[in-house]
């Protein structure tokens, strides 16, 4: 079966963040992520699948790689691929959580790293600044490896969410930041995860923020982005453990 006109045309745009927000919807591709995608609570719109996979997708429409191929976001085609919806944010109210925020992090890859390592440590939410890549982008989407369907993705600024945490001690990483090991890390937490390159912004520094460091024992220049935010959420799972 191949796929109308009309949805291609509005599927292909898909690939625009402006497109994802206008029809509320985004591109999941992929045999593992569509399995993932089936346990959650997403809404699929429509599952395209190939002959090879239909068995494992009964409830998929076949159609053949050509209109595939027309979809799919990723160099090397699909065999299937779900348009979602946009899931809604839960609310975060009652989130016992140290609070995660991502500043300007502009790597789909890192963003959706760094999801799958929340997801990882059982957290539910995620708050982004504005500028952040967008988290249903394909790319973030396939590095999340699912994990995106369990997490509630919150772009804010900073100041916005700082107002409404005010007794939260703000964590940023910094070379010059106190060993993580010795620091004193509690549940009421921000952690301000920086750009790749320029790290935590200016603005966000001012904030009266505690710096932390994970000691390195090389010569790399610093740690990626996503790895850092994995090894930080390991020593915040330490309190919980604690307890």
């Amino acid at each position: 079966m191949s796929i109308s006109r009309t949805e291609l045309k509005k599927f292909t745009s898909l690939n625009r963040k402006s497109k994802r927000k206008e029809h509320g919807l985004f591109i999941v591709e992929g045999e593992k992520n569509c399995l993932e995608l089936l346990k959650s609570k997403v809404e699929i719109i429509k599952l395209y699948v190939s002959s090879r996979l239909i068995d494992r997708f009964p409830n998929g429409t076949e159609c053949s790689l050509s209109s595939l191929d027309r979809i799919s976001q990723l160099k090397n085609t699909s065999e299937v691929i779900a348009i979602c919806k946009i899931p809604l944010n839960e609310s975060y109210k009652n989130d016992e959580k140290p609070i995660i925020y991502v500043d300007s992090i502009s790597d789909p890859g890192n963003l959706g790293s760094i999801i799958r390592s929340l997801d990882w440590f059982g957290y539910k939410h995620i708050f982004c600044s504005e500028d952040t890549v967008d988290a249903y982008n394909s790319k973030v989407v396939m590095s999340s490896m699912g994990s995106i369907f369990r997490i509630n993705i919150h772009y804010r600024e900073f100041e916005e969410l700082r107002n409404e945490f005010i007794d939260f001690k703000v964590l940023i990483t910094s070379l010059d930041g106190e060993n993580i090991n010795s620091s004193d890390l509690v549940n009421k937490s921000i952690l301000v995860i920086g750009n790749e390159s320029n790290g935590v912004s200016d603005n966000i520094k001012k904030q009266s923020a505690t710096k932390i460091k994970i000691p390195g024992y090389g010569l790399a220049e610093s740690l990626n982005a996503s790895v850092a935010t994995g090894i930080i959420l390991y020593e915040l799972s330490k309190i919980t453990l604690q307890k």
